[in-house]
């Protein structure tokens, strides 16, 4: 039977949950929405049956476009970044801190990323340069995410609120960790590409 499943667009709408679920991040730090957070949590169990579907379409497609367990994985990646971005709207919830200027520029530049993300999953299939182009910007943007949370970290520790450095700490550290997911997704993309 001819296989119909598009993995490509499977991972293209995983994605595009990632992308969903930052920007709305980003607006709740700035803009202290409460419902957005809602929302987030919601994204989180929508992608989660995205994923679901793929993993279900994996198990029952002889032919795949490129290796099932490079499929499997990628996915696992997209789904590892939507987690942490809710764990990060969690713990904001948990710890009932407001965003600073620095959570702030954080969470505006992991948007740009995802957005570089979505890209490059998108042209996976159809514009291989492209594809790699956008890969390259959330490496480069991997770096930046590094910068700005080390002054972050800067900037925290010069208080003596060792209960605020605690809380802003664990979201940094989730933030800077989500940057490290999309940078780790965009080498195996990378290393996918080697092999086709």
């Amino acid at each position: 039977m001819k296989n119909k499943t598009n993995f490509f667009d499977m991972l293209k709408e995983q994605s595009s949950y990632v992308v969903k679920s930052m920007t709305l991040l980003n607006e709740f730090c700035t803009t202290g929405k409460e419902e957005l957070a809602d929302i987030i949590i919601l994204l989180e169990e929508e992608a989660d049956e995205v994923r679901r579907k793929l993993i279900e379409a994996l198990n029952k497609t002889y032919i795949t476009p490129i290796d099932r367990e490079d499929l499997f994985h990628l996915s696992r990646l997209l789904d590892e970044i939507i987690d942490y971005i809710k764990t990060s709207v969690d713990e904001i919830h948990l710890f009932k801190i407001t965003p600073n200027e620095d959570l702030i520029k954080i969470t505006s530049t992991l948007l740009e990323m995802t957005g570089h993300l979505y890209d490059a999953i998108a042209n996976m299939a159809t514009d291989e340069e492209a594809s790699k182009v956008s890969a390259y910007k959330v490496k480069h943007l991997e770096n930046v995410i590094d910068s700005l949370t080390k002054h972050g970290y800067a900037t925290l520790f010069e208080s003596d609120d060792f209960k605020m450095i605690f809380k802003y700490s664990e979201i940094y550290k989730h933030l800077n960790h989500t940057a490290d997911v999309a940078d780790s997704a965009m080498d195996f993309l990378l290393d996918i590409f080697v092999k086709m």
